[in-house]
């Protein structure tokens, strides 16, 4: 359900700390990898009250640009809740057996996709990947320069490499959710990512058992914060888990239908001041910018 700012999750001066989980991309993020201004004054204004501020994210770290977590995050879900850290104690750390990585390459190849391996250390790109991705994901080709930047450092070859997900870009005549799913070994699901390219359907591939929610569990008992004062943050499929764990669970738009399902609230888009919105709405900071 949508609600006016301030009316779910109103805290008190002085009043225990909250765990506030952010997605990033179309949430704190635009499809420009843009954090609008507003966002990042409210972040500040967050921690000024004493919340805790954690990414969580289907990216893995390596695609977590600095500049994210230097706007006052603490830690980090990654990999969609494979991964869970704070500062630098790691909390989670999941990776899929090398046999399972193979079965998904392949149905990679066999569907003409490119595709990612994506892990807290090491990112496994397919041939091709990062010249495919990069210049296409954003409005103009050199949104996501930054992004290469970021993961290059990273890359390692698949066939010896550790991941925790993988996300693949099939071209739209072999994208078959049904196709996808039939494939996958035991224990997995598939979902649609959140971030386009060109017109390829973008599937992100993760364990049954893990889920963002599970890396905000993970961190709320290592911070001492019980999840009935988390509030998570996000705006498509990978977020859904997360949301209707949460005290508090915000859909950043309306786009995701799953999503806006399970949410408290539903908020603007990033790029109309979604994410300031939606932190005033959830009680976490005074006042909220008025939609555009």
């Amino acid at each position: 359900m949508s609600c006016d700012a301030g009316v779910i999750g109103r805290d008190i001066e002085g009043a225990a700390p909250r765990a506030v989980f952010i997605d990033v991309d179309g949430t704190l993020c635009d499809s420009r990898q843009r954090v609008p201004d507003s966002a990042v004054r409210a972040l500040a204004q967050v921690r000024e009250r004493g919340h805790r501020l954690f990414i969580c994210t289907g990216r893995s770290v390596p695609e977590v640009y600095p500049r994210f977590f230097d706007l006052g995050f603490e830690g980090i879900v990654g990999g969609a809740g494979g991964y869970a850290a704070v500062g630098d104690t790691v909390l989670l750390d999941e990776r899929m057996p090398a046999e399972h990585v193979r079965v998904l390459t392949a149905l990679w190849e066999d569907l003409d996709a490119f595709y990612v391996w994506q892990g807290p250390d090491q990112m496994g790109p397919s041939r091709g990947y990062l010249e495919f991705f990069v210049p296409r994901a954003g409005l103009n080709p050199e949104d996501w320069a930054e992004y290469a930047q970021s993961v290059t450092p990273f890359v390692v070859d698949v066939e010896g490499g550790s991941f925790t997900k993988v996300t693949a870009y099939v071209p739209p005549e072999n994208a078959s959710m049904e196709r996808v799913s039939a494939a996958l070994p035991d224990g997995y699901r598939a979902i649609i990512g959140s971030v386009g390219a060109a017109g390829y359907v973008p599937f992100e591939i993760l364990p049954d058992r893990l889920s963002k929610a599970v890396g905000m569990e993970a961190v709320c008992e290592h911070i001492g914060v019980p999840m009935s004062r988390a509030v998570a943050i996000g705006d498509s499929n990978n977020d859904v888990e997360a949301v209707a764990r949460a005290a508090v669970g915000v859909s950043i738009g309306d786009g995701c239908e799953a999503l806006v399902e399970v949410a408290d609230i539903v908020a603007p888009a990033v790029g109309d001041d979604g994410l300031a919105w939606a932190l005033a709405a959830a009680g976490l900071i005074d006042g909220a910018p008025s939609p555009a």
